[in-house]
């Protein structure tokens, strides 16, 4: 009897257990739909009463589910705590980018989320995660990519400073200008992302569309198109006019001839203020044995006397301080005009140090003016100040500091 007693209890102890177990999943599964429920009332429209909306929560329900799960499982793959071969994590990995190509934007903003979400992320997986930006989300959806990663660049890791040294976090935004500036060849679709972005990505990055795409004259021609269409707003037309002069010159490495040049600017058909802005700081971009030809070219351009002048000294003072003797001869045999009064204001403020004799000798051509003023009072201002040579100067030229 003590026994079946015994027995007795034992089992109502298991039943009541069991029944605890069950109320607990219950419960949670209760609270998961509690909040999912909040989640959805959120989605625009989902009022209660529109039709379809069942199957719109079903669908959101759904997906979230889903992207949940696949950020699971590719943080578990990153991470490979079970120890997989390098032949099943290949297998994995296939897999996992079949999952992610299924994904649709407003599944992809959700995946980025939750994946970043996690406190255990880190830079390597961010890094490893943005292969998979790249690869697979922008080649698909820029346009909606580009608002994602403008909007919400924390989940991109842009501007993410604190990688690890041995593992670099590659910007999406970046990529996606190169691919479609490059691979593509589809300007428009880069100046289309680019409208999407704020400000300051259009700075950043704007830079990028004429690396990789303007190569040649007739996709610097196109370009400039995309330049002009872009610039909307005053903010986006100054930042089209500080990229002209690489337009048109080119970055870094093997400059342009000046045939290759002044043909395409002979074509291009900019405006007064376009030429303005391509040929400022255009001293550091011509090559130095083609300067003369480049101050023959400033004369008959239509760029404003005084910006052409500007130009010209510009141009002088570089080239005099690189082969002195190469702009002397130009300045002997050169017609006279505005362009050859800036060149000797220039070339005699260079020269003055080792040649005042042969300096002084130039300004006096110059008439009394804005030439002749800007090259006494660069000479001035180069000199020892207060030294004694330097209070003669002034006093003789009613120059002072």
């Amino acid at each position: 009897m003590k026994r079946s007693l015994i027995i007795c209890a034992v089992i109502f102890f298991v039943a009541a257990l069991l029944g605890w177990r069950e109320s607990r999943k219950l419960s949670s599964t209760r609270d998961v739909n509690v909040r999912l429920v909040k989640e959805a009332s959120a989605i625009p429209g989902n009022d209660g009463k529109s039709p379809g909306v069942m199957e719109q929560r079903r669908e959101y329900f759904g997906m979230k589910e889903r992207v949940k799960s696949l950020a699971s499982d590719y943080f578990s793959l990153l991470r490979n705590d079970g120890g997989a071969s390098a032949e099943e994590l290949a297998t994995l990995r296939a897999n996992i980018k079949s999952r992610l190509e299924e994904l649709d934007p407003s599944a992809i903003r959700e995946f980025m989320g939750e994946f970043n979400g996690n406190p255990d992320v880190n830079a390597g997986m961010r890094s490893d995660v943005n292969e998979y930006v790249m690869n697979v989300f922008i080649k698909k959806y820029p346009l909606e990519l580009a608002r994602m990663m403008s909007t919400a660049p924390e989940l991109f890791s842009i501007g993410d400073s604190n990688s690890m040294p041995d593992r670099v976090i590659y910007d999406p935004f970046k990529y996606l200008v190169y691919y479609f500036s490059w691979e593509k060849k589809d300007i428009q679709t880069v100046f289309q992302c680019l409208a999407e972005a704020p400000p300051e990505f259009q700075s950043r990055y704007i830079g990028g569309a004429l690396e990789f795409f303007a190569y040649s004259a007739p996709k610097r021609t196109e370009l400039l198109e995309q330049l002009r269409a872009f610039a909307s707003t005053p903010e986006q037309v100054e930042l089209v006019k500080s990229q002209l002069n690489e337009l048109v010159f080119g970055r870094g490495g093997a400059k342009a001839t000046f045939v290759e040049v002044s043909d395409w600017l002979g074509s291009a058909n900019l405006s007064s203020d376009e030429l303005a802005a391509a040929t400022k700081d255009m001293e550091k971009n011509v090559r130095v044995g083609e300067t003369g030809r480049w101050l023959d070219w400033l004369a008959k351009s239509e760029l404003p006397e005084d910006v052409a002048k500007e130009r010209a000294f510009e141009l002088a003072t570089a080239w005099t301080e690189k082969d002195y003797l190469a702009a002397g001869k130009w300045l002997n045999s050169a017609p006279a005009g505005p362009e050859k009064s800036a060149v000797a204001s220039a070339y005699a403020a260079k020269v003055y140090p080792y040649d005042p004799e042969g300096a002084m000798q130039w300004i006096r051509m110059l008439p009394e003016g804005p030439d002749r003023s800007k090259a006494l009072k660069t000479i001035y201002e180069n000199m020892p100040e207060d030294s004694d040579a330097a209070k003669a100067f002034a006093s003789e030229y009613g120059l002072g500091k």
